[in-house]
This record gives C-alpha cells, structure tokens and sequence, in this order.
C-alpha cells in the first residue's frame, strides 16, 4: 500500500480505483488487445487483427474508425467484435466471499479489509506521552512501554460477483486468416479454457466455452460477398464494489483504532474539587491550589510527598490538611506559600549523605548512622543513583529509628556514594 513520508495511507494513490462493470469490459478488451494480440497475413502483409468493441453508436464509429472501411464504406476484414450479451447475479456462484457480511452502521460504511499499516506519527505520541511521564520530560527515550500502537486501515464494500458473458465475433475473408486468428483462442489457455483478465488492479476469471460456432457463406455459391465468420463465448466471473457513480457512501474506508480509553469525571456538573489534584484535572501537570501554591512554584512536583501526586485519590482532605495530619502543624484551615515552605525544611531530610559509623570496625561497611530519626517507613535509601530494598529480605534494614544496616557484607565498594531521604520522626 502507498505511504507518504509521515508513514500514513496516502488517500489520493490508491493503486486501483472501484471495480464496476465497465472495468470488467475494459478487462476483456485489454485481453484481446494486449493478451492475445493477433496478427494475421493480409494483401499487407503480417498485420495485427482489428479489435472493436459492438456498441449501438455505429454512426460515432464508422466517422471515427475510417481505417477498418475502404472508400465504399465496406469494412476491411479480418476483424473482430467484442460484444457483452448479458449480465447474471448467480446466488450459486458468489466467488470468494460467501457470507453476506453488512457494513459498518455509520457514515463511512465499509466491510472488508484490505490493507492495514502502523501509523508511525501517531504510534510515536502516544509512546513519548509516556515516556515523558515515566522519565520527568524526556522523549525518544528508551522504555518497555510500546502497547499503544496506532494502525490505519483501509475497507471497501463488500463485492459482489457477478457472470458477464461476453459474444466475440471474427470475420476474415479467408480460410487460413480464420485459421490464425482462432488458434491462440484454444492454444494459449492450455489444456484448460480458464483465462485471467487483468484492469486496473483487479483480477477476473473467464472461461472460454468449448463451442467455436461458425457461420460460413462459401457453400452456397451465393452472389453475396464471401465471409468466413466463427462465435467464440467467454464468461467472465467479475465483481463490483460499490454503485459506481451512484455510491453515497466512499469507495474506500480509512479508519484508525483506539488504544486508550479514558473515562474523565464530571467535576464541574457534579461540583466537585479535585483533593489531591490541588486544582488540576487528571492528566494535567504540576501541582497548585489557587492561590496558595501558584503555577511555577518550587513545589509543583515532589517525588518525595505523596499526598501531592497528580494521581485523583478517593479522601477528603485537602494539602493543608494532608500537612496538619503528617506534621501535627499548620492551621489546618488552609496554608500559604511560606508556611508551606517552612513545614517542608522542618520535616523532610532530602538528600542526606550517609556517613560510616566513627565505632565501626575495619572493614565494617554494613551500618550507617542519619542525622535525625526517621518516621517508619518513609525512608528512600540510594546506592550510587540506584534505589536500594528495604526489609530482611531486601537491602537494608532500619535499627534504633536512625541507622541504616545493610544485610550483606558485599554489597557496598570503598567508593560508594550512599544518599537517603526521609521524612523526621
């Protein structure tokens, strides 16, 4: 399928346009043209047998074709006529798709895949949307998250297969030009009468019938012009998609699929006030509560206190009452900027620098002392920028509310660097 340089399905190069009927005639023409291409001898010599298409307009055709008539207007043989004699919906002869499968119930309509690619733009939004929230901003960045990946697809009408006979009368002037022109008829199929007819992309099948009927004039010794004429019948199981200029609805479908659902709150119907939000709907950076922490403020993010995530939560509690609980200070009606900034430097170690126990024999790199006693369960201890365990299973374990013991003899070097924050007990 085309694509454009943004990697979408370019709508205007679609490599084939709708099959109608009159694409099947084309198809047939086609055939007889360039497929079989019959020359035969004339007083001319080697020439290519004239192929017309039979049509009700034999005025526009006598003007326009002069080359097949001489000066008295008789035509100049050999020649062949294409002519299509019928048009039958068979119910028993439905091709590929069996099923009667219905459209999609919307404007588009459209029921059959027929090309499918990754849009590559939207694929990568969604990835560095991600991304950036899982890194603090950054995009084209290496991550697992790869789910959400966009895929356009393109869908047409369902076909419906149709059997089109069509009746090929040749007329030569002699027997051996006759000879000609109707061995490639029966030769080149093979050892079967099933031909492929090509147009526009699209693919039918014919078959030759198995009667050559001729109608010749030369036993009769008649005053008449002498004529060798021979029938030759193909059926040709077409199909069409869609009603050709009649169609309402697009011949080629372009849809994209979903890859998040998201069901938003109605907050201002309902008159809610997002709690742990400060402010801010889900999905929508920063941390702030009009007016007491403005947008841009020191505290927009912090990893470090989880009562100012951006995640929606169920409580009632607002960040001042959040603080009051945690700290046992504040008003609890609500707090500015400066006492906000005053709770933190009282209550929250970031960063400390963990040193060696000045007691700890030679060698001893397990146990390290804090500066102030920790709160349970909310220190986060870092070895050379990575996060380290906590619990007897893990990494570390917390004695005595201010030291830090490592569980394993080896798991620090000489040179480690050891950072811990916490919040004060």
């Amino acid at each position: 399928m085309p694509r454009k340089e943004d990697c979408t399905l370019d709508t205007k190069k679609i490599p084939f346009p709708p099959s109608t009927i009159q694409n099947i005639d084309s198809a047939m023409m086609e055939y007889m043209l360039e497929t079989l291409s019959i020359f035969t001898s004339t007083n001319k010599g080697w020439s290519k047998v004239p192929v017309l298409w039979s049509s009700a307009e034999r005025a526009f055709q006598s003007k326009r074709g002069q080359e097949i008539r001489d000066q008295q207007g008789a035509l100049i043989l050999p020649i062949m006529t294409v002519e299509r004699v019928s048009v039958v919906k068979d119910p028993q002869r439905k091709g590929t798709i069996w099923g009667n499968a219905l459209p999609v119930n919307d404007e588009k309509g459209g029921t059959i895949p027929i090309a499918r690619m990754i849009n590559q733009e939207k694929t990568s939004n969604f990835t560095n949307a991600d991304t950036r929230r899982l890194t603090g901003g950054k995009i084209n960045y290496p991550s697992p998250v790869g789910n959400k990946i966009v895929y356009s697809t393109v869908s047409i009408p369902l076909p419906v297969y149709v059997t089109v006979t069509y009746n090929i009368k040749i007329r030569t002037e002699y027997q051996q030009q006759m000879n000609d022109i109707i061995t490639p008829f029966v030769t080149r199929p093979g050892g079967v009468n099933y031909i492929n007819l090509l147009s526009n992309g699209h693919r039918y099948e014919g078959f030759i019938q198995q009667d050559y009927a001729q109608s010749n004039n030369v036993a009769d010794y008649s005053s008449d012009e002498r004529k060798f004429e021979t029938n030759i019948t193909i059926e040709v199981l077409g199909y069409l998609i869609g009603d050709d200029k009649n169609q309402v609805k697009p011949n080629f479908v372009y849809r994209e699929n979903a890859v998040e659902v998201k069901i938003p709150r109605e907050r201002i119907t309902l008159g809610e006030i997002p709690e742990h939000e400060n402010g801010e709907y889900y999905g929508l950076a920063g941390f702030r509560t009009d007016p007491h922490c403005p947008p841009g403020s020191q505290f927009s993010h912090s990893p470090f206190f989880s009562p100012f995530s951006n995640v929606a939560a169920a409580g009632s509690r607002n960040v001042a009452q959040n603080i009051t609980i945690l700290t046992s200070r504040g008003t609890g009606a609500g707090v500015d900027e400066s006492e906000v900034v005053t709770i933190l430097k009282d209550n929250f170690v970031i960063r400390e620098f963990l040193k060696q126990e000045a007691d700890a024999l030679p060698g001893d790199k397990k146990t390290f002392t804090t500066a102030n006693n920790i709160a349970t369960n909310t220190e986060t201890v870092f070895v050379n920028g990575l996060l380290s365990a906590a619990g007897a299973s893990g990494d570390y374990t917390v004695s005595d509310n201010n030291k830090i013991v490592f569980n394993d003899d080896d798991y620090l070097e000489p040179n480690d660097i050891i950072y811990i924050s916490y919040i004060k007990a």
